[in-house]
């Protein structure tokens, strides 16, 4: 049987006697008819369910107790509840206590990110993660060249400690960090940031521009015996991304006019994005089989990829080169050619990021969005929290690659294709 009370709080210890915990009582006497006055140990509305001394298991949270719990807030509160906002607030606390991919947008938040996109940028590619104790970080995984961000020294692996008014370990989604660098052209941000080679850490305030940077660069090196390599950059995974590293490839063959010794496919400090454009530069080396699979709740399979024959350069040598920022659809590129022993991985492991995410539209404009799956490689090895192991394994400066520069990075991809 269930009992509902309320109780007023005055301090004390909290007990925990199976179920729900009970609330100690402290009892004050007042006067001489020794009125005993119980006083709850903690603020607000507790449930305490009488099952007896001979209790078989202890009570768990559930949809009925979690129902009677917010009537009763929304009908006891000692002031009047504004629904909309106490039903956003536990959506969004819900949903960011999944994983940091997971969050809750009410529709005016929706709206900023919107105009976001066709807003302003500082250039940065940042992520939201978690260090061992739990704690919050955001991390610089790339920089634009020639963004506001590149013009104050901001580097791959900086952290940012502050964003506006905001202590980054306030923070709970990526979502919410995203929310924080929005705005139009012109706006300007305040940020305060820790570089690891700098002891102290330094504000910033970044002035929002237009993105100018484009998300494949191309060159043509040529080595000291003469061989000719295609070095490819892919900044990221934008719309139309795939078709313009085939370009480029196709671009620089007709002006080697000769033997192509190699392609250098550069995906250092390349933050991801739309994974159906890193799949379609797959589909440019390999000519059938499984580029990558998503598995949801018990490893059921939802959808596979497939490469296609038509137009496959199965024979070009091809080296991947990429390090600890290379990160989500970028990752999934590394796994296909490395799993079908299309191309060798040279750098540093992976970020390790590769899930699926569903959106939920709400009535109400809001939207709730969380994991539904996770990206696995064509031979079923998971991606997400792990990354891609290189086969040459080489530390790397972070640092924003510069189409054509001999830097070790590249000096190592193209001796991986020396004959």
């Amino acid at each position: 049987m269930e009992s509902w009370g309320l109780c007023v709080c005055m301090g004390g210890a909290l007990t925990s006697r199976g179920g729900y915990a009970k609330v100690g009582v402290v009892k004050w006497r007042i006067g001489l008819a020794g009125f005993a006055l119980g006083v709850a140990t903690t603020l607000g509305l507790t449930a305490t369910v009488g099952r007896g001394p001979h209790a078989a298991a202890p009570a768990t949270l559930d949809h009925t107790v979690f129902d009677r719990t917010l009537e009763a807030v929304f009908a006891r509160y000692v002031e009047p509840v504004d629904e909309q906002r106490v039903f956003a607030a536990g959506l969004r606390a819900m949903l960011t206590e999944l994983d940091p991919h997971s969050h809750f947008l009410t529709a005016s938040e929706r709206k900023t990110l919107r105009r976001r996109a066709d807003g302003g940028t500082t250039g940065m590619a940042v992520a939201l993660k978690l260090d061992r104790s739990g704690d919050p970080r955001v991390e610089v995984m790339a920089v634009a060249p020639n963004s506001p961000a590149a013009k104050h020294g901001v580097r791959p692996g900086d952290r940012w400690i502050r964003i506006g008014d905001r202590e980054v370990d306030e923070l709970r989604s990526q979502v919410e960090l995203e929310l924080l660098l929005a705005g139009a052209i012109g706006d300007e941000l305040a940020l305060a940031l820790q570089s690891p080679d700098v002891p102290d850490p330094r504000e910033l305030h970044l002035v929002l521009t237009e993105t100018s940077s484009r998300a494949v660069e191309s060159a043509i090196v040529t080595t000291e015996d003469g061989r000719r390599v295609i070095h490819v950059i892919v900044r990221r995974f934008s719309r139309e991304s795939g078709d313009a590293v085939k370009r480029a490839i196709a671009t620089r063959r007709r002006a080697i006019r000769g033997t192509v010794a190699g392609i250098v496919l550069d995906l250092r400090g390349n933050p991801g994005g739309e994974v159906d454009e890193a799949l379609v530069v797959a589909d440019l080396f390999v000519k059938d089989g499984v580029l990558t699979r998503t598995r949801g709740r018990g490893g059921r399979v939802l959808r596979e990829e497939i490469a296609h024959a038509a137009g496959t350069d199965a024979k070009t040598r091809l080296v991947v080169l990429q390090d600890r920022h290379s990160a989500s659809a970028s990752e999934l590129l590394a796994a296909a050619l490395q799993d079908h022993h299309r191309a060798t991985i040279v750098g540093e492991r992976s970020y390790g990021k590769g899930t699926v995410q569903e959106v939920l539209g709400l009535p109400d404009g809001s939207v709730a969005t969380f994991t539904i799956a996770r990206y696995y490689a064509p031979s079923d090895r998971v991606i997400d929290g792990v990354g891609v192991t290189p086969d040459v394994v080489l530390a790397l400066t972070p640092t924003m690659p510069v189409a054509g520069d001999l830097d070790v990075g590249l000096r190592a991809a193209i001796d991986v294709l020396s004959p």
